[in-house]
């Protein structure tokens, strides 16, 4: 089993609804594949035990994903060690990840990982368009990476 790690800031808004998403997708198109996936996600400054934000929870509810029982957690040593890739939602999270652990060929910004060139929005404390909007941006990157992990990284 690969273990992949989603990291953002909070892990109440785009680790969770990346990690919702992902599955929905690889249940949708590979369900083998799927059962070759474990997918985590933290946080960088979370609060540990905090829900996923109303605004997550309805974008997601909105396509049929229930992120209602995601708890936040704070990114650890062991976690990223247990990971066969880290990637996290901006080059500042990777960037912080790279200071305080180490360089490591397995932690990626998701737009550098995919070959482009962005970071997520992040929809903290935005209205609810800002929210599908980032539902949006995270579902059109989990379509990619399902399809760059069933070429090049699991088989």
């Amino acid at each position: 089993m690969k273990r992949l790690v989603f990291i953002c800031s909070g892990n109440t808004c785009r680790s969770p609804m990346a990690k919702g998403l992902l599955i929905k997708h690889l249940e949708e198109r590979n369900p083998e594949l799927r059962d070759k996936i474990e997918v985590v996600t933290a946080g960088t400054y979370p609060h540990p035990g905090d829900t996923a934000s109303p605004g997550a929870r309805e974008a997601m509810e909105e396509v049929g994903i229930d992120i209602s029982n995601h708890r936040a957690q704070p990114v650890t040593e062991e976690m990223l060690a247990a990971a066969d890739l880290i990637l996290t939602m901006t080059r500042a999270h990777r960037d912080y990840l790279t200071r305080i652990y180490g360089e490591d060929n397995r932690i990626h910004s998701l737009y550098e990982f995919l070959g482009q060139d962005g970071d997520v929005l992040d929809p903290y404390g935005g209205d609810s368009d800002t929210y599908r909007a980032c539902r949006d941006e995270l579902r059109q990157l989990m379509e990619m990476l399902v399809e760059k992990l069933e070429n090049e990284l699991l088989y």
